[in-house]
């Protein structure tokens, strides 16, 4: 059984991004996802087979991929939203520059992602340390990916993401197992 580390973006105290429209930002959004996403993995899967999901809440930014190593997955995904101008639409993911892995399970989540949400597709981006999220990705020891799925502060993205929520659910179980054949 492969073991996947579940980063929810930002914290209580840091929530990250917020869509005004609707009161919601980051940190809330991606936790009760990843929250949804392990529950209904847990409800499709044969309890004997598949992958074991393991939610990391960030205590420091720096101290984030020393919580994820200790925990010795085999491959990590972290779980944001994007923002910008309220009107920058579309999904991305990243991963560290150097990490081939990583750039392969960026391709499986970017596609799988953009399959079900119909956004723009911003592509992949291989990320250097010093870059935004680069420090997570840089110091995992296992591949790890930055996802970024939608605009949070575009009411039109939040609001498809929020329609296509369950499919979205099962896009990101799909890209788990796609990704657990190659780790």
């Amino acid at each position: 059984m492969k073991k996947c580390a579940l980063i929810v973006g930002h914290k209580p105290d840091a929530r990250g991004a917020c869509n005004e429209t609707y009161n919601i930002c980051e940190f809330e959004f991606n936790n009760a996802l990843v929250d949804d996403i392990m529950k209904s993995l847990v409800d499709s899967i044969d309890p004997d087979g598949g992958i074991e999901l393991i939610k990391v809440l960030r205590k420091t930014y720096r101290q984030l991929p020393d919580d994820v190593n200790e925990l010795n997955p085999d491959f990590s995904v972290s779980f944001h939203c994007n923002a910008y101008n309220k009107q920058a639409s579309g999904t991305e993911t990243l991963y560290y520059h150097r990490s081939e892995r990583g750039k392969k399970i960026a391709q499986i989540f970017q596609k799988n992602m953009t399959t079900v949400l119909g956004l723009k597709n911003r592509g992949i981006a291989g990320k250097k340390t010093e870059d935004r999220g680069g420090h997570l990705l840089r110091y995992t020891k296992a591949p790890c990916v930055l996802i970024e799925p939608f605009f949070i502060d575009n009411d039109k993205d939040f609001e498809k993401m929020t329609e296509e929520r369950d499919r979205f659910i099962m896009a990101i179980q799909k890209s788990l197992f796609e990704a657990a054949d190659l780790v």
